[in-house]
């Protein structure tokens, strides 16, 4: 990086988030990250050149204000979860595009020129996309590629990592439950690590889009596991191994309803069985061309057993505390 840059990542805060402002920090970038709630991105604060901002991304002057300024605009907005509707939800329209369309149209009047937009794996594979998830998505690419914008997407598949919502819920639930009924249960995945997919962010933001401009890149790891096998692989790195099954349509969008039905965000929805018509893996895309990416059968073991299982000092803590 010949100066110093600004960059506005929104979507800052979050899993993938920390793992992209790491990156940027430590090359001297000044970053600015937007969050409805301070407190979310409290951590944040031991970066030195990133700037919190409570702000609400989604009113346009705000928007404006943001964008204002900034170098690159970093897009990793997304939501997993949305009520039905056509041909998508009104979380997935307002994250998925309306938001892009917004963000886009700032940076034209405000002089931003350049934007990484993070879509998903599995976007243009079918027409129409069976999900209401995969169809916002598809959405919101072509609002970034109709902007007249310096632009690069990026398609990831299901992000692994030491803070992730995906095998660690795995993990979890094998530690409690003697067996787990699956919907998806051979549903293909090709998973990519938070640090790979942090990496490629980087790489594009340093590249100033002289290799990547008007590029799209799918972003996946080394192995491809079903889903069940997601599930076993995570269950045996906690010790457990609990009767895992696979459960029929019908029955895979009764149970998704309930979860629906349960206080916060469902483990699972109808559109996520949606989802998992088509395989999560490469199909025919252009991989990001990283120098090597993380397996996640190396790696996994390691993060879920130290995030689950206790520590040869929290077993002799607690014989201590017996004793007394």
């Amino acid at each position: 990086m010949s100066k110093t840059k600004n960059v506005l990542v929104i979507g800052g805060s979050g899993f993938l988030g920390q793992a992209v402002c790491n990156q940027l920090a430590k090359a001297g970038y000044r970053i600015t990250v937007p969050t409805r709630r301070y407190d979310r991105a409290k951590h944040l604060l031991t970066l030195p050149t990133c700037q919190i901002i409570e702000a609400n991304i989604h009113d346009r002057a705000t928007l404006g204000r943001l964008v204002s300024g900034q170098d690159i605009v970093v897009n990793l907005l997304g939501v997993l979860h949305s009520k039905p509707g056509k041909p998508y939800g009104q979380n997935f329209r307002v994250n998925h595009v309306e938001f892009p369309k917004a963000l886009c149209t700032a940076m034209s009047k405000h002089g931003a020129k350049r934007i990484v937009h993070i879509s998903a794996l599995g976007v243009g594979v079918q027409n129409p996309a069976p999900s209401m998830y995969l169809r916002s998505k598809t959405d919101g690419e072509a609002v970034v590629k109709d902007s007249g914008l310096a632009w690069t997407i990026l398609r990831p598949s299901v992000v692994f990592g030491r803070e992730d919502k995906f095998l660690n819920t795995f993990a979890s639930l094998a530690k409690i439950a003697p067996f787990i009924p699956l919907a998806g249960a051979d549903a293909r995945f090709q998973p990519v690590s938070v640090s790979d997919v942090a990496k490629a962010v980087f790489a594009c933001v340093e590249d100033q889009g002289k290799d990547t401009l008007h590029n799209t890149y799918d972003l996946v790891g080394t192995e491809i596991f079903t889903l069940k096998e997601l599930v076993k692989l995570s269950a045996r790195a906690v010790g457990k191994n609990p009767l895992v099954f696979g459960i029929p349509d019908v029955a895979a969008k009764a149970q998704a309803f309930l979860m629906e039905l349960a206080p916060g965000e469902p483990l699972m929805s109808r559109d996520n069985v949606d989802s998992m018509k088509i395989d999560n893996i490469r199909t025919s895309g252009r991989t990001f061309p990283l120098p090597s990416y993380e397996c996640l059968s190396v790696v996994a073991h390691e993060y879920l057993r130290a995030k689950h299982l206790p520590s040869d000092l929290d077993e002799f803590r607690t014989r201590a505390h017996r004793q007394d």
